[in-house]
């Protein structure tokens, strides 16, 4: 059977012959080579057609070890390509049929993904996260928060029936009040880190099965920081630890990564 073309991501025009070379394919038996086009290059493996055609990889991607060992590898070398040069990362198993068929899609979106590559020059992706104790804060919130002290004062003028009635909405109202802290807190937080990037995503928070925490992730997004604002960005993530840990707040920061967030990749172009 015929080869296939395994596409990592696209990157500029590489003027040193195969510098990628060194690195192995997903197949584990090809190494990484570079095909430049007119104003921009891909950097593939080749992977025989009896391992990775449209109809064998339906049947492997059910196999969840297989898809996490091989996910694993389309990540790590992203990893490394990102440290050599400015790449564009495609999804995991971005596969084409022949360099023609690659050609033809490098060709029709050539001249955005310079544009893209222009704007991801120097710039690094940094994930960011933060936990809180939510039990912990929601006793402070019941504690200080005056809306609650004010019901509270509210209800002890009540009868017993009205009192029992009204303390089951003041639970509800001291969960609303820790949802809005939770919220702004983070939000606030977001904002001032959004001042050293470029551009910054939210994205969805994780359930603790996902994360493996004791604390709950109230807050997870990703910014686009140019390589002189990272230091910076980091000492303030330091910084808020350092300041707020004692009252239930945890921090998280990763990176450097390959700009995942921030390519904008519709499926007309994988």
């Amino acid at each position: 059977m015929s080869e296939l073309i395994y596409l990592y991501g696209i990157v500029p025009i590489q003027k040193e012959d195969q510098p990628f070379s060194d690195l192995t394919g997903i197949d584990e038996e090809h190494v990484l080579h570079t095909i430049n086009f007119d104003q921009c290059a891909a950097v593939v493996c080749r992977v025989e057609e009896k391992d990775y055609g449209e109809k064998v990889l339906e049947e492997k991607t059910k196999d969840m070890e297989w898809v996490k060992d091989k996910a694993f590898h389309h990540h790590e070398t992203l990893i490394k390509l990102r440290e050599r040069t400015t790449i564009i990362p495609m999804k995991f198993c971005t596969i084409y049929q022949s360099e023609n068929s690659l050609g033809d899609m490098v060709s029709t979106y050539a001249g955005d993904w310079v544009q893209l590559l222009d704007n991801l020059k120097e710039k690094e992706e940094w994930n960011f996260k933060i936990y809180c104790d939510r039990p912990s804060l929601r006793e402070k919130v019941a504690e200080h928060d005056l809306t609650i002290k004010e019901k509270k004062e509210e209800i002890e003028g009540m009868s017993k029936g009205k009192q029992y009635l009204q303390r089951k909405k003041l639970d509800q109202l001291v969960d609303e009040q820790v949802e809005k802290e939770l919220n702004s807190f983070s939000k606030s937080f977001h904002d001032k880190l959004s001042t050293y990037c470029d551009q910054d995503v939210v994205k969805k928070t994780w359930n603790k099965d996902v994360t493996g925490k004791d604390e709950e992730m109230c807050w997870n997004s990703a910014f686009l920081l140019p390589l002189d604002q990272v230091e910076g960005f980091l000492e303030e993530v330091t910084k808020a630890n350092d300041e707020h840990q004692h009252a239930g707040w945890k921090f998280e920061v990763t990176g450097p990564w390959p700009a995942y967030h921030f390519v904008n990749l519709s499926k007309s172009e994988v």
